[in-house]
């Protein structure tokens, strides 16, 4: 199983604007009170399976031909976006 995948507020909240449930039907939302922060941490764990399951790998990824595609490269998550995988 690869590491956590999170999705930011901002991730959420384009993907409800978009109308994206394909996407919102595999993220875990949270909001919780961080009692050290002192504020309210909101957010999303990717990806899951309809009943709560952790997937063992992101559901939009596609491989044609020997490469590796993302079906939602457009609207990815911020993580996903910010990931450098040539470092």
């Amino acid at each position: 199983m690869g590491a956590k995948i999170y999705a930011t507020p901002s991730d959420i909240n384009r993907w409800v604007r978009e109308g994206r449930s394909d996407i919102l039907k595999h993220v875990l939302v949270y909001s919780y009170y961080d009692i050290f922060l002192g504020e309210v941490v909101e957010g999303g764990e990717l990806w899951f399976d309809e009943y709560g399951n952790k997937l063992d790998r992101c559901p939009f990824i596609e491989e044609k031909e020997g490469k590796i595609f993302c079906k939602i490269h457009e609207t990815k998550p911020e993580q996903c976006r910010e990931y450098k995988c040539w470092e």
